[in-house]
């Protein structure tokens, strides 16, 4: 571990031996250059790392002991501040400094600091989902981070910017099923070799602006929406546009087909780049009810260029306050609340049922150890405690306001501390009970196939519509 060296404290330099015979000025020398010289805590032990050379049984305790500085840089949306206060915690808790009772919630961030920590951690950084492969492409050398958070976790794996980890996540018990919702394990396995440590998710769902919505006298929404549901409101949202056109019903009906067909039948990720998965009639159903939408007038899709341009300006439809419901997913909500922070509101994409929740649709963001990272599992540890150690996500959560993200661990204080306390975080505690039949979508991942997935989707339904225009 970054901190799991042995006990002792740092052989200190032993000097010479002073003799009666040594002259005046020498003393006096030597006075002057160790009160140059920098303190250093020697509460706290170091840690010694494949560099550092250990001492022989047959040095005497006169023996100068050089250890190596170990050095990790980590990229994450985390604050500098906040990173340090976890290595930190990380550190108080592997020497057993941290104190009975102690939790992230209550440490004292004042003892926190005091600690002199024996490595140096640098930090870069990131937007709120991590960085994408074109962000590791322009890191060369020296400058590669050597723990990442990843929204581009295919694309790492394949251009070889993240190393395999099976070997030092074995010895860490916070990376366990017990712990961790199992399937967000397997998602990050790649040929047998696991590259990812789960860090954050966001969901799925159909966002919806309550201020168009009350135009057409909808004054609340449910939670759960079935398909027919769904249809009503949009139904009653066109009927503002009667006499001439002042509101979109749906922005973008295409955009639900990678979540609906999941969310409606309750089974794994349906992708269209697979011939089976294309003909499978859940798949098919969920591309019908999006062209129904479509055809019937309530999506962007349907309107004419002279439509679109008399209803928006172009100004972007979903910041012009005209688009009654949309398609997205919570780590969205930052960005929508800016706009809306008085009638944003939030649905789960359509159920088979109207008294059932669909399935949670979930995308999830990993931290990956470089590949080139000198110091592996150091770096593998010091990532999945901040990843997964509930006192680092309770200081996280007290020290970083973190909107539209949930936890991959299963820690109830952690999902109180980290999701209701949020803004929205009373619609999304609601995935806590629901996370056992969540579903993962691969679009975080950068993948090939969730493109290829939106491509044929897009083309689909426009071939259906035209036909239907042409028969028409």
């Amino acid at each position: 571990m970054v901190s799991s060296g042995s006990k002792r404290n740092m052989a200190r330099l032993s000097g010479v031996k002073q003799t009666v015979s040594l002259l005046v000025i020498l003393s006096i020398l030597l006075s002057f250059s160790l009160s140059s010289c920098k303190k250093t805590n020697n509460e706290f032990p170091t840690i010694p790392t494949s560099e550092t050379s250990e001492t022989s049984e047959s040095e005497t305790s006169e023996t100068s002991v050089k250890a190596t500085s170990l050095e990790l840089t980590i990229a994450s949306p985390l604050s500098y501040e906040t990173c340090q206060y976890l290595a930190k915690l990380y550190y108080a808790k592997e020497n057993g400094l941290l104190g009975d009772g102690v939790t992230g919630s209550t440490v004292d961030l004042a003892y926190l600091s005091s600690i002199d920590l024996p490595f140096v951690l640098n930090v870069y950084t990131t937007s709120d989902n991590g960085c994408n492969v074109a962000t590791l492409s322009q890191w060369k050398g020296e400058d590669m981070p050597d723990i990442f958070l990843t929204d581009s976790f295919d694309q790492a794996v394949l251009k070889g910017y993240a190393l395999p980890i099976n070997d030092y996540l074995a010895e860490i018990p916070l990376f366990s099923s017990d712990r961790i919702y199992p399937d967000l394990i397997s998602e990050f396995h790649v040929e047998n070799s696991q590259y990812g440590i789960p860090y954050q998710m966001s969901a799925a769902v159909l966002f919806c602006d309550m201020e168009v919505l009350r135009q057409a006298d909808i004054p609340s929404v449910n939670f759960r929406q079935s398909k027919s549901s769904l249809l009503d409101l949009l139904s009653e949202i066109s009927k503002l546009n009667e006499e001439e056109m002042t509101v979109l019903p749906f922005y973008l009906a295409a955009n639900m087909v990678p979540y609906l067909p999941c969310s409606i039948y309750s089974r794994d990720y349906l992708s269209a780049s697979n011939g089976d998965e294309r003909i499978d009639p859940n798949f098919r159903d969920s591309v019908s009810y999006v062209e129904s939408v479509i055809t019937s007038g309530y999506s962007y899709e349907s309107l004419s260029d002279e439509d679109s341009e008399t209803l928006f300006s172009g100004i972007s439809p979903l910041l012009s306050r005209k688009v009654g419901i949309w398609a997205g997913t919570t780590d969205e909500i930052p960005l929508y609340d800016n706009y809306m922070p008085n009638t944003l509101n939030m649905m789960q994409l359509p159920g088979i049922k109207d008294d059932e929740y669909s399935a949670p649709l979930i995308i999830a963001y990993p931290f990956c150890v470089s590949s080139t990272c000198k110091n592996p599992k150091e770096a593998c540890e010091l990532a999945s405690f901040i990843a997964l150690d509930e006192d680092a996500l309770l200081l996280i959560s007290r020290l970083s306001e973190r909107t539209g993200y949930l936890p991959v661990v299963k820690t109830p204080s952690v999902w109180q501390s980290t999701v209701k306390n949020q803004k929205y975080g009373n619609y999304l505690m609601q995935y806590q009970e629901l996370m056992d039949q969540a579903i993962l979508i691969p679009k975080v991942s950068d993948s090939v196939n969730f493109s290829n997935d939106l491509e044929y989707i897009t083309n689909s339904i426009n071939k259906t519509i035209s036909s239907k225009k042409d028969d028409n």
